[in-house]
């Protein structure tokens, strides 16, 4: 196991020694040409990932940008694939997500998402430091995943989508602000006291 993790990292140092750009890193272009980035935790590897990202692809990433990408927080779990005869060895699966939201000026959501991906390790107790090392490299490629799967999304979306979802935003706040104005009058209404009608003798 540790040297199939030797192995794999000796690989990436000597792709990116001879000058070789992974798929997705700068090949991504993107309509929006600005876009202000805020999180949970802007100081987290992700959110700097993302960040990065997006800067790569010409993107100028600055708080006076007309939309907003808010990053969530990175989810992680795992959970156990299968196991052999004496509970020595396992393969575990590890889940993780990133829940983000585009805002747009006015800071009603257009679009509530998340991407999510899983991988599956071999867990060995006889190899533990090599089956943490594996994990710790197989966590790193997933936020990487993570990165470029939002980024894919990200390219996708036009400065014509977001101001036709903000339009749409904007009259279901109103249609809901309406209809709480008059279920607070029909509210009111049914609990003003009633007068009695004015009898003469």
């Amino acid at each position: 196991m540790l040297k199939r993790t030797i192995a794999l990292l000796s690989f990436t140092l000597l792709l990116s020694a001879c000058g070789f750009q992974l798929r997705g890193t700068g090949d991504i272009k993107f309509a929006l040409h600005e876009i202000n980035v805020e999180g949970r935790d802007m100081l987290s590897p992700l959110a700097k990932d993302v960040v990065k990202r997006i800067e790569a692809n010409k993107v100028q990433v600055t708080p006076n940008a007309t939309y907003t990408l808010y990053l969530g927080r990175e989810e992680s779990s795992q959970y156990i694939a299968s196991k052999t005869a004496g509970s020595r060895s396992a393969e575990y699966t590890i889940v993780s997500a990133l829940n983000y939201e585009i805002y747009g000026p006015n800071k009603l959501p257009l679009l509530v998402d998340k991407v999510e991906l899983e991988r599956t390790y071999a867990y060995d107790s006889n190899n533990i430091s090599g089956s943490d090392e594996e994990r710790r490299v197989l966590a790193e490629e997933m936020r990487y995943d993570l990165v470029t799967q939002l980024a894919m999304r990200l390219q996708l979306i036009t400065p014509e989508q977001l101001d036709r979802m903000e339009r749409q935003a904007e009259q279901k706040a109103q249609a809901e602000k309406e209809a709480y104005e008059r279920a607070q009058e029909m509210r009111r209404q049914q609990v003003a006291p009633q007068q009695s009608p004015i009898q003469f003798p």
